[in-house]
């Protein structure tokens, strides 16, 4: 964890460091809740936009950031709730943080995790190891962007 610290301050600066802790208390919360509380949201934007305003973003830029969200949000509607609503509402508020490029990156490497994740609890239940009924399995999302922001992180160092 400090390692990740030391790294966010050489290519990301503090608004990096904010960025982890966001993103690890909401995934803390989302692994044993299965949601994400509006604290932690409001507490994630009001640090988001604060950091908007000290590195002079883009209003333009930072919505840009949050189109990720913003369809999260709608193909969660659209699926009844198939996708969390938390989810959305999660990379909207990383848009504070993070360019368009990394949120999109964010997202499909979350995806990629999430899916090697599953695919193993799938083999799992076939060869009777893993859980007997997995179809109605629903996956918490953002733990998987935990290891999805560190790859991230080590691949800027590349």
């Amino acid at each position: 964890s400090g390692s990740v610290l030391i790294l966010c301050e050489e290519k990301g600066g503090d608004r990096m460091n904010l960025f982890f802790v966001f993103l690890g208390t909401a995934a803390w919360q989302d692994l044993r809740t299965r949601s994400i509380s509006l604290e932690v949201l409001a507490g994630g934007a009001a640090a988001g936009i604060i950091t908007c305003i000290w590195k002079e973003r883009l209003p333009g830029e930072i919505v840009l950031a949050m189109i990720p969200g913003i369809m999260l949000l709608l193909i969660g509607m659209l699926t009844r709730g198939l996708l969390g609503e938390g989810d959305g509402w999660f990379f909207i508020v990383s848009g504070f943080f993070l360019g368009w490029q990394e949120c999109v990156m964010l997202l499909i490497s979350g995806q990629i995790f999430c899916g090697i994740f599953g695919l193993a609890i799938m083999v799992g239940a076939q060869i009777g190891t893993g859980r007997e009924n997995i179809r109605k399995l629903r996956l918490p999302f953002l733990p998987f962007l935990l290891p999805a922001s560190l790859w991230m992180v080590l691949m800027r160092m590349i």
